[in-house]
């Protein structure tokens, strides 16, 4: 037989020219490098539309749902995140309005000669795909065109094959199911029912888009796959805007329906996807016994294992609408007659089975998953609320204060301002009596945005404290540029600055700026006598630590507040 001669480039660009299938070779940039004369013909403007999403392009990509793809899952850029695709059905829109078509996309690494990163080929299959489609009717349901539950089981099914060589990857399945409501027109119940299905499909795939399966079992029961998940939370905010999304009123009777939510995450020790089903289905179940309860995620004990903050962020969100969270309140004393003059409150959590916990558990989980915003409400909300029931039951505490932590992300919000407005009028609390303690890393987290919400919260008579001074960066600077009140020192230089001379230099120095910057200054961490005769002579106005008190349940106040009024009560008796 004979040899074969050496390669002629311009014959294999020749063969390649005429080939049916459009054959695209590109650069590490996503730059053709070569394409032939079938995708010139096929994408009217280029490949432009094989990598990235645009309303102006001459074609689009879609899904067997018709809907566009997202730029992460077009070919182009699946073959330059080396990814393989093997005669993936699209649909290709072309011109307005859109003449579709459905072609198969295969993309691969690209071995041929000269310059080149990836191959891509597209196949005009035209009606072959639907031909194929009408073959297998028992894959997808007839109403919302979604795949059943036999194609959602073969999916899942695959997405574990996937996993056994990826087994520290991230999935997890959303068993959905809508209630709806009872409707007294027998026509308007029935016209509902039928079109409640398509209406759902069509919202569920909005909010997943395409890299998700969505799938509809039977009646109103839907069935969500998320496959390479970065963290648990991706399947808790997508349950949440899932139900967002569904109980939004549906026309034209503007009928409201709601919706329960099982999470199940996986791989984990899942051999089958009935097994992961079901546990989806036990979560689901476990919603019954607290209707107050939109999603419950299935107790997967691996998971939780491998996982506390995961568990922990899924028990905070709970704990915040169970009424989990408790506040304690520490004293605070003017430094000359250890008088309570106010109060720092504190969050604390009643975990069901961990016990009271420290905010150095949780508040750290609270600020990277978001949920610090609305338990900063909640702890701005019942701190007013608590002081104004203490101020009408104990005259005597009228003009205590009572001082809020809030982090950077509370700040963030733009209708933090009127929050606060609404919490001050609904609980009766005066705003002369609140003082709002932030850390010197929300000034450097919004140094140019800050400033005016800061006087706007001045304005309407709040104090503002700036927390830990002294343990951020440019500290001084921040001081001239912003309206606080008061500077309150961190225990790190009240610690030791009785036998270490260069804190008690520090701590002197900053109780001058203070008093040159019209300052109050509060001490925190006093836990010696050594520590309030030092303070005492400083002529520090504030303080808080364990030498007066620790912070105290509501009840503890309360009987401490009794105590005194009782003792004050004697001492007028005895004169």
């Amino acid at each position: 037989m004979p040899q074969p001669s050496s390669p002629d480039p311009e014959m294999y660009l020749a063969v390649l020219s005429h080939l049916p299938e459009a054959v695209i070779v590109v650069d590490q940039a996503g730059t053709p490098v070569f394409c032939n004369a079938a995708a010139e013909s096929l994408l009217p403007g280029g490949i432009a539309g094989l990598g990235q999403t645009s309303e102006t392009a001459a074609y689009q990509l879609l899904d067997c749902h018709q809907q566009p793809l997202a730029t992460p899952a077009l070919p182009l850029s699946q073959a330059l995140a080396g990814q393989h695709l093997h005669n993936q059905a699209l649909l290709l829109a072309v011109g307005s309005p859109a003449q579709t078509r459905w072609v198969a996309v295969t993309t691969c690494p690209y071995a041929g000669p000269g310059p080149g990163t990836a191959l891509l080929t597209l196949r005009d299959i035209g009606t072959k795909h639907r031909e194929a489609k009408l073959l297998t009717p028992g894959l997808y349901d007839a109403r919302t065109g979604l795949p059943n539950r036999q194609l959602l089981m073969d999916r899942v099914g695959h997405a574990l094959a996937r996993a056994q060589g990826h087994p520290h990857g991230l999935m997890a399945l959303l068993l959905i199911d809508v209630n709806m409501a009872e409707l007294s027109d027998s026509a308007q119940a029935a016209d509902l029912a039928n079109n409640l299905p398509i209406e759902l499909g069509a919202r569920l795939r909005a909010e997943v888009g395409p890299q998700a399966t969505v799938a509809r079992l039977d009646g109103n029961q839907f069935v969500i796959l998320l496959e390479d998940m970065a963290t648990g939370s991706t399947a808790i905010d997508l349950a949440e805007q899932v139900h967002a999304a569904i109980t939004q009123p549906f026309l034209p009777q503007q009928v409201q329906v709601d919706a329960s939510i099982g999470i199940a995450l996986g791989p984990g020790n899942y051999q089958n996807a009935n097994d992961w089903l079901h546990d989806a289905d036990v979560a689901l179940a476990q919603i019954k016994t607290c209707p107050s309860q939109s999603w419950q995620m299935f107790d997967n004990s691996l998971w939780m294992q491998q996982d506390l903050k995961l568990q922990t962020e899924i028990d905070l969100r709970q704990a915040i609408k169970r009424g989990e969270l408790r506040l304690h309140y520490q004293p605070i004393v003017t430094i000359n007659n250890q008088e309570i003059c106010g109060f720092e409150a504190l969050v604390r959590w009643q975990h069901p089975t961990r016990g009271l916990l420290m905010p150095a558990d949780f508040i750290h989980i609270a600020e990277t998953s978001g949920l610090i915003i609305p338990l900063g409400g909640w702890v701005l909300a019942e701190a007013c609320r608590q002081m104004q029931a203490w101020t009408e039951q104990y005259p005597a505490m009228a003009a205590f204060t009572v001082s809020v932590n809030m982090s950077s992300k509370q700040f963030s919000q733009p209708d933090l301002v009127t929050e606060i407005q609404r919490i001050l009028e609904e609980t009766g609390f005066s705003a002369h009596r609140l003082k709002i303690e932030m850390t010197e890393g929300v000034l450097i987290d919004h140094s140019d945005s800050i400033i005016a919400i800061l006087e706007q919260i001045k304005a309407m008579g709040i104090k503002l404290l700036v927390d830990d001074f002294g343990t951020g960066y440019s500290s001084l600077s921040y001081l001239h540029r912003f309206p606080f009140d008061c500077l309150k020192i961190d225990r790190s230089f009240i610690e030791n600055a009785d036998r270490d001379f260069e804190k008690l230099e520090i701590l002197q120095s900053v109780v001058r700026l203070a008093w040159n910057l019209g300052l109050d200054v509060v001490a925190e961490g006093i836990e010696t006598p050594r520590h309030h005769a030092q303070l005492k002579a400083l002529r520090c106005e504030l303080g808080q630590g364990y030498l007066f008190s620790r912070p105290l349940a509501p009840d503890a106040v309360e009987a401490m507040i009794t105590g005194k009024i009782a003792q004050a009560l004697d001492s007028a008796t005895a004169t």
